[in-house]
């Protein structure tokens, strides 16, 4: 059985990680196929490789020196390539970088180079062939990605007797909440949920492909080798037969949302009023997030960068068409997420929970 691994900035962020990386793809000889993306921070007082990238783009389109910036780049891969040993020509790539910086600034290319010099440093530590992703990825028109394409090219590259580094552009986050409880278990339509609502660790069109093969993932830490980590599955039931999962299994949220609440003496018994506000954002070509009901209100949750072109028309709209009472515009919104599986279950719990919780914070 083949594993594909995955390692996130921090995971390559120096020598020391590499150091640890290596160590984990080599005491399980099924971690064939290894995916990392750019170096991150070291520190408090590092940076991510690629916004430094992003920083240097955007003094080039400004005309301004980005020198200092690019020599910090450069300093930290050649610190990784010193530390390891390596042989890698560290100097050419970042000559040909720069050419191509003054001959034509292409912001995709420029900011996937941080993934490209590190997984070209992890294929030489780890004695593994590397295929760049610009090669074997392929996409439809509309920007989905052509699974079928990619995979005939990604076969074509592949020597099954060996490992291989790839590219790649990348549950409770622990800089927020304190006193974090990891996930042991948690199946893709809750990690889809949780990811459209803000979480960032995996993104969706990156679990879809295994998702549909019924492939499970374990994601784990890098410098906690020895933690089992979460495992992302199609179906949880005979491991939550044996241990019930906790009733949440994680809040996430978004920001910067608009809601649009119109009043309205018993809205929510006109028949055909949503029918009504649907087809204003409709005409002006805006999904919607949310449509909070109460009693006399009715709530229309959206991005506010949809609609913030065309605000006042859409109020306007809304005033004329429907007779409102009163409407009220708040931005610099966000919303918030809970899923569990288990939470139809205990709905009862879950409402006395939070309720109680609610209670405490005032």
């Amino acid at each position: 059985m083949s594993k594909a691994v995955k390692f996130g900035g921090s995971s390559v962020a120096n020598s020391e990680q590499f150091k640890k990386v290596k160590q984990i793809i080599l005491a399980d000889p099924d971690r064939k196929y290894v995916v990392t993306i750019a170096c991150g921070k070291s520190g408090q007082e590092d940076h991510k490789v690629t916004d430094l990238l992003y920083l240097c783009a955007a003094h080039i389109t400004y005309d301004v020196s980005y020198e200092s910036i690019f020599q910090s780049i450069v300093d930290k891969y050649m610190e990784i390539k010193r530390s390891l040993g390596l042989k890698i020509d560290l100097a050419g790539e970042f000559a040909k970088i720069r050419q191509n910086m003054a001959q034509n600034l292409n912001l995709d290319y420029l900011v996937s180079r941080g993934e490209y010099l590190t997984g070209l440093c992890l294929a030489e530590y780890l004695d593994a062939d590397f295929v760049d992703s610009s090669r074997v990825i392929r996409f439809h028109y509309d920007g989905s990605i052509d699974l079928d394409k990619s995979q005939e090219l990604l076969k074509a590259q592949v020597d099954p007797g060996r490992r291989v580094v790839i590219p790649g552009f990348y549950v409770a986050d622990p800089r927020i909440i304190k006193d974090h409880v990891q996930i042991p278990r948690i199946t893709y339509s809750e990690l889809r949920q949780m990811s459209y609502m803000g979480e960032n660790v995996l993104h969706d069109d990156a679990v879809f492909p295994v998702r549909q093969k019924n492939i499970p993932i374990n994601v784990r830490n890098t410098n906690h080798p020895e933690n089992p980590g979460t495992m992302i599955m199609n179906d949880c039931s005979e491991l939550d037969a044996q241990e019930p999962p906790h009733v949440i299994t994680g809040i996430t949220g978004k920001q910067d949302f608009t809601v649009i609440t119109m009043v309205k003496s018993h809205v929510s018994a006109e028949a055909g009023f949503l029918r009504k506000v649907l087809a204003v954002f409709e005409k002006f070509q805006i999904s919607i997030e949310s449509v909070p009901v109460t009693v006399d209100t009715f709530s229309i949750v959206v991005q506010t960068k949809k609609i913030e072109r065309y605000l006042y028309e859409i109020v306007a709209e809304l005033k004329q068409d429907l007779h409102l009472d009163d409407i009220q515009v708040e931005s610099q919104q966000a919303m918030l997420a809970v899923v569990g599986r288990a939470m139809r279950q205990m709905p009862k719990a879950i409402y006395q929970q939070f309720i109680s919780e609610e209670r405490v914070e005032r």
